[in-house]
């Protein structure tokens, strides 16, 4: 099981979703620090998003719901108390990302804003019933988006080579979409079977994309081109 709460306790904690915008004022407490927890994130917010948070209720008031983010770093010391990490005497960076879920009627007009937004923007979708795309083609990997990566996260440390914890590949991505679908079953799962609830959350899932979006210009924190795509 990946949802971690029995069906009372997940009925009082995320209600009883019927409708789409019962689902966005979920995830928009979830950020705000409402609600502290989501079927897909046992956790609150991560103080590092703390940033964005103004960012992300948007987004999820738009009907997108959000489910990780970053802000983007540039040479932060990895002493930092919010942002650092590894060794000290070290720089860390990251581009901003959010990964989200897109309704079927909201997700058209995302793409297509999507496509029109490389090389800057990087992207990757796919859906419950297998469908996948992404922008993350190299010349290395023009006919093979497998082969194509995107680092997030990244630190230059003394005395060593520079490691790159997080990135974001075809083989991954499809991994996670793979839990992130199943919980939205496991999620219906907390009602009786036919019920409204479970009708609902079945059929949404059915229609909606999992997105992740990556802004590849981490010099301009305070122009993060992300938040322009979602309206």
């Amino acid at each position: 099981m990946l949802v971690r709460l029995d069906a009372a306790e997940a009925q009082r904690v995320w209600g009883q979703p019927r409708t789409l915008a019962d689902v966005s004022a979920l995830f928009a407490g979830y950020v705000e620090g409402r609600v502290q927890s989501l079927p897909w994130c046992d956790e609150p917010l991560m103080p590092e998003s703390q940033r964005i948070v103004d960012e992300l209720v948007r987004v999820n008031g738009c009907g997108f719901w959000t489910l990780a983010s970053q802000p983007p770093l540039d040479g932060v010391a990895s002493a930092d108390a919010t942002h650092g990490w590894g060794p000290r005497g070290g720089y860390v960076y990251q581009k901003a990302f959010v990964e989200c879920f897109a309704p079927a009627a909201r997700f058209p007009q995302l793409l297509s804003r999507l496509q029109s937004a490389g090389p800057r923007i990087t992207y990757y979708a796919a859906n419950r019933q297998g469908d996948f795309m992404t922008s993350a083609f190299t010349s290395a990997a023009k006919d093979d988006p497998s082969a194509a990566a995107t680092a997030l996260t990244w630190g230059v440390f003394p005395g060593r080579a520079i490691e790159q914890p997080t990135q974001i590949d075809k083989m991954n991505f499809l991994a996670w979409r793979a839990e992130a679908f199943q919980t939205w079953r496991e999620w219906a799962a907390m009602f009786p079977p036919g019920s409204d609830e479970a009708q609902f959350l079945e059929r949404t899932a059915d229609g909606c994309w999992l997105v992740n979006v990556v802004d590849n210009d981490f010099k301009h924190p305070d122009d993060t081109a992300i938040w322009k795509l979602f309206a």
